[in-house]
C-alpha cells in the first residue's frame, strides 16, 4: 500500500479538476433536471472546459473512448428500454426520435467514463 503516491495525486491539479467535474455535473442535474436541453448544453460546456484545462497526455485517447462508450451506452439502454416493454422510463421525454433516453444522457456516460478512469488511478496508486 502506497499511502504517499495516492495523496500526492488525490490532492493534485488534475484529480481536483475531475473531482471538479463530477460535482459540477452532479449540481448540473440537481438543478437543471427540468430543462433538459439547457441541461445538455451546460454539461457540454462543462466538459469541453475539463478538456480544455486539463494538463492530460491522453485527452484525445480520453475523448474518443468517452465517446465511444457514450454512443454505445445511449444506443444499449435505449434498446433494452425498448425491450423490456418500457419497464423503465425517464419523467423527461427524449428529444431524439428513435432513442428513449434523454439526450443530456449522453453527457452522463461521459462523465461515468473520466469517472470510472479516476477511480482505477485512485485505487492502483494506493494498492501497488
Amino acid at each position: 500500500m502506497n499511502l504517499k503516491n495516492f495523496i500526492n495525486y488525490f490532492y493534485s491539479c488534475e484529480s481536483l479538476y475531475i473531482l471538479a467535474l463530477i460535482v459540477i455535473i452532479i449540481l448540473n442535474l440537481v438543478c437543471l433536471s427540468e430543462k433538459p436541453n439547457i441541461l445538455l448544453i451546460s454539461n457540454i460546456l462543462v466538459i469541453v472546459l475539463y478538456f480544455i484545462i486539463t494538463k492530460r497526455t491522453d485527452k484525445q485517447i480520453l475523448a474518443i473512448t468517452a465517446l465511444n462508450f457514450a454512443f454505445w451506452g445511449i444506443i444499449i439502454e435505449s434498446f433494452i428500454i425498448k425491450k423490456s416493454n418500457f419497464a423503465l422510463s425517464y419523467k423527461l421525454q427524449s428529444q431524439l426520435k428513435y432513442l428513449y433516453v434523454p439526450s443530456w444522457l449522453f453527457t452522463v456516460y461521459i462523465i461515468f467514463v473520466i469517472a470510472s478512469l479516476y477511480t482505477y488511478e485512485c485505487y492502483r496508486l494506493l494498492l501497488e
